[in-house]
This record gives structure tokens, sequence and C-alpha cells, in this order.
């Protein structure tokens, strides 16, 4: 057994331990979880739908030069 499997063995055994032994540990864990799962979607959801990233920008460009276009079209058949 090296010495990281070691320390995460040693954590884990005294989250156990401590879950075991306090009642109210499991709770907190949980609602700790979630502030992390939380966080995570959030971070993700800034990321995708940001209109400073360029993946927006390009998508907002492409809408607008199809909307243009469709524009343009229903102005030459008149």
């Amino acid at each position: 057994m090296n010495i990281a499997t070691l320390t995460w063995f040693v954590i884990g055994a005294c989250i156990v331990y401590a879950i075991a032994v306090d009642p109210y540990v499991y709770p907190w864990l949980v609602l700790q979880f979630k502030r992390l799962e939380l966080a995570l979607e959030r971070t993700w959801f800034m990321i995708r739908f940001n209109p400073d990233t360029p993946w927006v920008r390009y998508g907002i460009k492409r809408n607008a030069d199809r909307m243009a276009r469709e524009i343009m079209k229903e102005n030459e058949n008149r």
C-alpha cells in the first residue's frame, strides 16, 4: 500500500468514525456535498452561458447573421 492510498484510507476511516459517534455529522456532510454540487452546477452554467465566452458570442453572431439573411430575402421579394 503506497502513501497516497494509506492517506485516503485514514481520512475515510476518520469520517466513518465521526459519523458513527456523532449523529449530527452525517446531515452536515450531506449539506456540504449539496453545497459543493450547487457550486459546481453554478460554475458550469456560468462557463456555458456567460456572454463573454467565445462560443456564446459565435452563437449570437450566427443567429444574427441568419436573421439578417431572412430579412434581406423578405425585402427582395417585395
